[in-house]
C-alpha cells in the first residue's frame, strides 16, 4: 500500500509556488517541500485542512491511495 501526494501537480495547475503555499497555510517551507517530493513520513490533520483550503481542493484530490499489487 502507498499513498501518492498530488501536491506538485496541484501547485502546477494552480500556478502557485511552494513559498506562496507556505505563506498561505502557515506550514513550514521544508514541510511543503517534503510533501511535494513525497518524502514526508506524516502530516497533521490541521495541515491537511490548511492545504485543502489554500488549494481549493479535496482530501481525495490531494492524496491518492494506491493498493498493493498481489
Amino acid at each position: 500500500m502507498s499513498v501518492k501526494i498530488n501536491l506538485k501537480e496541484i501547485l502546477k495547475e494552480k500556478r502557485m509556488t511552494m513559498k506562496e503555499l507556505s505563506v498561505l497555510t502557515g506550514i513550514r517551507p521544508n514541510t511543503i517541500s517534503n510533501l511535494s517530493k513525497e518524502t514526508a513520513m506524516r502530516i497533521q490533520f490541521d495541515q491537511i485542512d490548511a492545504l485543502c483550503k489554500a488549494l481549493d481542493c479535496t482530501v481525495g484530490e490531494l492524496f491518492e491511495y494506491i493498493p498493493d499489487k498481489k
